[in-house]
């Protein structure tokens, strides 16, 4: 289950979700263990985003803007298979209040991956704070 936990703290970091200041350009997706996600948004729509870290709450880069997401709330599911085992359910949620800026959207995501410990897929709901696209 660690990997999982390891593969969730990178989406939540991702969630996820944020944009760093300045242009597209610097955003950091050639970093050491940065991860790319792709979010699908109620209000922002789809986004593809950068995330560098391994904190829960890490924010995210939008790569397209210099939007910046921060994810306050996330809820998991999803299945891992060990290899030559059988599949293990798993679910995650993690919370925080809600800022009280009132740039807030709702996120989901989907991943899945195979390494020699064995393969997994997730589906996940990730609420953010954003700031806004200049």
């Amino acid at each position: 289950m660690s990997y999982f936990k390891a593969a969730v703290a990178a989406l939540c970091v991702a969630s996820v979700l944020a944009v760093g200041a300045g242009t597209a350009s610097a955003d950091p997706t050639n970093a050491k263990n940065s991860e790319l996600v792709h979010l699908n948004c109620d209000v922002n729509g789809p986004l593809t985003a950068v995330v560098n870290g391994n904190g829960d709450w890490t924010p995210a880069h939008v790569t397209t803007s210099n939007q910046i997401l921060k994810p306050y709330e996330f809820h998991i599911t999803g299945t891992f298979t060990p290899t030559g085992g059988a599949p293990e359910a798993f679910s995650d949620d993690l919370v925080k209040r809600a800022p009280r800026n009132g740039r807030l959207d709702t996120c989901t995501f989907s991943e899945s991956g195979t390494d020699e410990t064995g393969s997994f897929s997730l589906t996940g709901v990730v609420k953010v704070s954003y700031t806004p696209q200049h």
